[in-house]
């Protein structure tokens, strides 16, 4: 995401076109409210789905701004206002002149409601990856304030998910398109969610580790770390739960022996084990446990979670990141055989100096499951395998 870009479009009066392709899967034209202007609302309102102005939610109830009623429904409608100098307050001009108002922090009494711009509570991109908490990390990032005007993006037939349509759109008007995706990602390199909460001795059958617990407002899941110092570039374990294999030494993964293999390095070296909340590759141990149930029936792991309407692998490692900025850390010499992990880290601002490869026990029960690993996720497994390490 070229930043430098995007505020040069802003000044050339150019909303960015923000995609969501993962939630709602549609687009969204958002530009800072600060800068609003006849010119570019107009141009907006092209875009035929219905202007809103965004706006932290709390900032707003603070101000006197007020949610509407609301059933089932993810979006924070707050009331509809014109400012009081607009005449009508229909017009491109009054609706800029609303957002600029509002941009500028004006409270309640200076507007009147219902009005003909809508407005959209943010509650963290943290918390809901929409394109109302998206559109003021936008714009924050640009160096503007956290206040957007935003509209939906619809093709000639009305339908806003026409991805064709909106990539069109934004070749002919020459706009920059940025996914919603890519923003969290910055938000993570850039913002912390993170702190160490707690921290005590751990003494155990490999060693004696220290042992932190995190205040987590990312995901809001109990993550740990497992940590054996000193170290200069820590060894490093992403370590995803797994009730059955760590807990109760199931032989259908090899996550226990994993986890042990891991613990014996890090002790031995130095370094952090992050133990993340992360049951069943994110789909959690009931889901899990039913995916276990199709895989008596003979779909491997992969299929399983398809035939339960997850992808083949749910994780999220942006909060690895966080917690490891939250323990002072930035290079990693990462212990995995998965490159799904590499590649999150160094996306998120973590530098893996080196990838060590880590192996758990094989056996007769377990090795399709590690043989699906392999071939489907990609996963380094083939010395293993092949009975070389």
């Amino acid at each position: 995401m070229d930043l430098k870009k995007l505020k040069e479009s802003i000044l050339e009066d150019k909303p960015i076109v923000l995609i969501d392709e993962e939630r709602e899967v549609e687009a969204d034209l958002v530009y800072p409210a600060e800068l609003a202007n006849a010119k570019v609302i107009n141009f907006m309102l092209q875009a035929k789905g219905m202007l809103c102005l965004t706006m932290d939610e709390e900032e707003a109830l603070k101000r006197g701004f007020f949610k509407l009623p609301s059933k089932n429904n993810e979006t924070n409608f707050l009331i509809s206002v014109d400012y009081t100098k607009t005449f009508t307050g229909i017009s491109a001009k009054e609706r800029a002149l609303t957002a600029k108002k509002i941009a500028e922090g004006l409270n309640i009494e200076h507007f009147r409601y219902p009005g003909h711009l809508h407005l959209l509570g943010g509650i963290g991109i943290n918390k809901r990856k929409g394109h109302t908490e998206a559109s003021l990390e936008l714009v924050e990032m640009l160096g503007f304030k956290r206040y957007a005007v935003i509209i939906e993006l619809l093709d000639e037939e009305g339908n806003s998910h026409n991805f064709e349509f909106i990539r069109a759109f934004a070749k002919k008007h020459d706009l920059p398109i940025v996914t919603i995706r890519e923003v969290f990602k910055e938000v993570v390199r850039r913002k912390s969610f993170v702190k160490v909460s707690a921290q005590a001795k751990l003494p155990s059958k490999y060693g004696t580790f220290k042992i932190v617990a995190f205040e987590n407002e990312l995901d809001f899941k109990e993550h740990i770390a497992i940590i054996k110092e000193p170290y200069d570039i820590p060894l490093v374990r992403l370590h995803s739960e797994c009730l059955t294999g760590d807990t109760l030494a199931s032989l259908k993964c090899d996550c226990g022996s994993q986890l042990a293999n891991a613990l014996k390095m890090i002790a031995q070296e130095g370094g952090i084990l992050l133990y993340l909340r992360q049951e069943g590759r994110g789909i959690g141990l009931k889901n899990k446990i039913k995916a276990y149930e199709l895989q008596d029936r003979g779909f491997d792991t992969v299929e399983a979670n398809k035939m339960l309407g997850f992808n083949e692998d749910e994780r999220d490692f942006s909060v690895a990141c966080q917690l490891l900025k939250a323990l002072g850390v930035s290079k990693v010499k990462l212990l995995t055989n998965n490159p799904k992990k590499i590649k999150a880290l160094e996306e998120f601002g973590i530098e893996v100096v080196e990838v060590i490869p880590i192996f758990g026990e094989v056996n007769e029960i377990n090795r399709s499951y590690l043989e699906v690993k392999m071939l489907k996720l990609g996963h380094n497994l083939k010395p293993l395998l092949e009975g070389k390490e």
